[in-house]
């Protein structure tokens, strides 16, 4: 490439000295509240293009002085035996793919369930207005997906439990057809029908599901088990919770209960995007648990990420979202709701 010519560099000097000059010419004439204003407008302005990069940054500042406050969760041992709930495909990894990784590293065993096969997301099909056939392909997609995460986690099948309630409407489940069966308005079904499910057949019912987590519960008689809290804004993760206590509670074993937030209000975790090297700290709508933190090693992220990725389906769609939580550490609670519940923990939207 030619130098550039001579001329064009005196000619550049020449302008940026006519501009400081002005500017200064015009600066020097205004009075101390025209001077302040400009000032303002200046720091707006620089505001605007680099809000991206403050909002990331006062966020990540953030969180690292809430997490570094938080009492380090109880390290596994190899007579525990873990029990994952996860509401839909990929729950289990977001929010407790950490958990799982240092468990086996313990030697203990543990064991996920997902209470549906997330068969109602109907943009995850990639087709406007899909068919139920096509929302019954999904569910079989994200269970192979969760297949795959679960093995980059060094999970067996035997592991695994699919237990193919309707996706978006588990609380209808608790609340309003615990006997009554419910038909999914996205899949048309109102019985459990994926290959490979727990109990194929069931009604969809408030009654034969908890008769199903509780008989696995029995079974299976898991030292932790890691569930949403009822605090999560997601139906589904809210009705798992309901249904986690309610089983636990039927057999005295409500203390190996541990609560984690999956949708925590105004727009958590921030920042979006992938950040390894950030903690995790507590979601908006968590606010006062008493939580606690796992810290994981850099292996465990990298691991933790290749099983995010093994969602695809749901990377396609929300990849910054599920890359959020990917971080150095994870979040669980041994209480529900806080003891003491202030007025504005009843506000429940944000």
């Amino acid at each position: 490439m030619e130098d550039r010519p001579r001329w064009l560099w005196l000619a550049v000097l020449l302008f940026v000295f006519i501009a400081v000059s002005e500017a200064l010419r015009i600066w020097w004439r205004l009075d101390l509240l025209e001077r302040s204003l400009a000032v303002l407008l200046a720091l707006a302005v620089w505001a605007f293009i680099n809000g991206r990069w403050i909002f990331a940054h006062y966020h990540a500042l953030r969180a690292s002085l809430v997490s570094s406050r938080l009492p380090e969760q109880a390290a596994y041992m190899e007579t525990d035996r873990l029990l994952v709930l996860a509401p839909h495909p990929d729950d289990e990894v977001l929010a407790a793919a950490g958990q799982i990784l240092q468990a086996r590293a313990a030697g203990a065993e543990v064991r996920v369930v997902w209470l549906t096969a997330g068969d109602g997301f109907d943009l995850a099909t990639g087709r406007p207005a899909p068919k139920p056939e096509a929302l019954r392909e999904l569910a079989l997609k994200r269970m192979e997906e969760s297949r795959a995460a679960a093995a980059a986690l060094g999970l067996e099948e035997a592991a695994l439990t699919f237990l193919g309630y309707p996706d978006q409407g588990l609380l209808r489940l608790f609340l309003t057809h615990y006997y009554l069966p419910y038909v999914s308005p996205h899949t048309e079904l109102e019985r459990v029908s994926y290959p490979g499910s727990y109990r194929p057949g069931a009604e969809y019912t408030g009654r034969d599901l908890e008769s199903d987590l509780e008989q696995i519960v029995r079974d299976y008689a898991p030292t932790r088990v890691l569930a949403p809290s009822p605090r999560d804004a997601h139906p589904d993760h809210q009705a798992t919770a309901y249904f986690a206590m309610r089983v636990l509670g039927k057999l005295g074993w409500e203390e190996r209960l541990r609560y984690y937030i999956v949708h925590g209000g105004y727009e958590y975790p921030l920042p979006k995007g992938l950040h390894p090297r950030l903690p995790l700290y507590p979601a908006p709508r968590g606010r006062r648990l008493p939580w606690r933190r796992l810290e994981l090693s850099d292996d465990q992220v990298e691991r933790k990420l290749a099983a995010v990725r093994a969602h695809a389906s749901q990377m396609r769609l929300l990849r910054e979202f599920m890359l959020a939580f990917v971080r150095r550490s994870e979040l669980s609670s041994p209480l529900p709701i806080p003891l003491r519940v202030a007025p504005e923990d009843l506000e429940l939207d944000g």
